[in-house]
């Protein structure tokens, strides 16, 4: 025990603590990281670039929307997208940024998410924009090739290269809807991180993530509007038709999401993966007549599990999946995964609240007896919709007896909560009140 401990410390400086180091030194921002005065003086000096930049707005003939997309599986725009392409005003673009860009993080993993992204934007039909210039080996500059003028960002995180985060664009129209719900209590990441101050609205699912940002923001909230859960916006279409992405088998089985965070390298984490990582397939195997099983692993899991495993290891792990006669690996956007499931297990902290929007049952995979200590307000209330894995034989019997035989006992909780807190009162979208909200702050 003592030696794993040390271990996983050692681990933590290794990865966590000198990546922090490398990515503070590349982004140059340790003053308003550090210092809540320093980062209050660039809020309120962004904020006064930003109301001359407003005002150039105001007769622009057409205003250009990026969207900086870093991996498809984090993508949440897509109704916001054609919303902004059928109004004569605005040109959306989506921009393929660079995903992981850490002192620790393989690179080819990075171009490879890349050119996934591409791939993705392609097939759907969006306007794009790649940054990385195969050809000659070299990065854009967006700011001097495209010169958005609104910018929505997928992760508020600093792991991208400088030049596609928000310290580059402080002047502009800012906007981010977090690509998952979160319910722990780690508001400082959540909700006070520099680049939640520097935003220009930041477009929240519920009024618990108001009251958080107004509690714990340097800003006070002032940026902060409640449109509901922008992700899952599809989900609560009822004419919405999925395309059914599963394997076919020769009979109609229980489908089953398998989703493991990427905490696996942490010294606190959720997650379970080395745990279950095997277990899954033999549950694949000891029920192949009745169930199927899609991995859908944390985008983040794959760069970790290459530092620990190895390329070929992790690799082979993943193609194993893709393999399966009743399995298969999930890596992209998940709405129509989601609603052609059956139920899901997980300790992904943001499936949590996202799963509860396609009415199916699902098992959270707790680490251990704190792990209920870490949730906030709005996360224990989802948490109390799950049903519970405290060790591989309680996933087997969930399997058995909600997902096969139907007893699924908390069914009718999950629908009130769901009346109650995601579902919008007022009937109006996410998607749609964020539109409405840009262009009533142009006029």
């Amino acid at each position: 025990m003592r030696l794993e401990i040390i271990s996983k410390i050692k681990g933590m400086f290794s990865l966590s603590f000198w990546d922090s180091v490398y990515k503070t030194v590349t982004f140059g921002d340790f003053l308003i990281a550090a210092f809540p005065f320093c980062l209050k003086l660039d809020v309120k000096r962004s904020a006064r670039k930003r109301k001359k930049f407003v005002a150039t707005l105001k007769n622009k003939p057409k205003i250009t929307v990026a969207f900086f997309l870093q991996s498809p599986s984090m993508w949440k725009f897509d109704r916001l997208y054609w919303l902004f392409e059928k109004n004569d005003r605005f040109e959306p673009v989506v921009v393929i940024c660079p995903f992981n860009v850490h002192s620790n993080y393989d690179s080819n993993e990075t171009l490879s998410v890349m050119k996934k992204s591409e791939e993705f934007v392609k097939k759907i039909g969006y306007r794009y924009i790649q940054t990385f210039d195969f050809e000659q080996n070299k990065w854009l500059d967006i700011k001097q090739t495209l010169n958005p003028d609104v910018i929505f960002y997928t992760k508020p995180y600093k792991d991208t290269l400088p030049q596609y985060h928000i310290y580059k664009f402080k002047d502009r129209l800012n906007c981010y809807a977090p690509y998952g719900v979160m319910c722990i209590d780690n508001y400082r990441t959540f909700y006070n991180l520099p680049f939640y101050n520097l935003l220009w609205r930041y477009f929240v699912e519920t009024t618990y993530q108001k009251s958080y940002s107004q509690q714990y923001q340097i800003c006070g909230g002032a940026n902060t509007q409640v449109v509901g859960s922008l992700g899952m916006e599809t989900l609560l279409l009822p004419d919405y038709k999925p395309v059914d992405v599963w394997k076919p088998q020769t009979k109609r089985k229980k489908r089953i999401i398998w989703a493991p965070h990427h905490t696996v390298d942490y010294l606190f984490n959720f997650s379970n993966f080395f745990t279950y990582c095997d277990f899954m397939f033999e549950l694949a195997d000891r029920y192949k007549d009745e169930i199927q099983i899609a991995f859908k692993p944390h985008p983040v899991l794959k760069f970790k599990l290459i530092n620990l495993w190895g390329a070929e290891k992790t690799e082979s792990y993943y193609q194993r999946w893709r393999d399966l006669p009743n399995g298969q690996l999930e890596e992209g956007y998940y709405t129509d995964l989601f609603l052609t499931s059956d139920a899901m297990v997980h300790d992904s902290v943001s499936f949590s609240a996202e799963y509860l929007y396609a009415h199916k049952p699902t098992m959270f995979i707790v680490k251990d007896e704190h792990t209920i200590d870490h949730w906030n307000t709005f996360g224990i209330k989802c948490f109390e919709l799950h049903y519970h894995a405290h060790q591989p034989a309680d996933v087997e019997e969930y399997i058995k007896n909600v997902v096969i035989a139907g007893n699924d006992t908390k069914a009718a909780e999950r629908d009130d909560f769901y009346r109650n807190y995601l579902y919008p009162k007022d009937g109006v979208m996410p998607s749609q009140k964020i539109v409405d909200e840009i262009i009533e702050q142009i006029k």
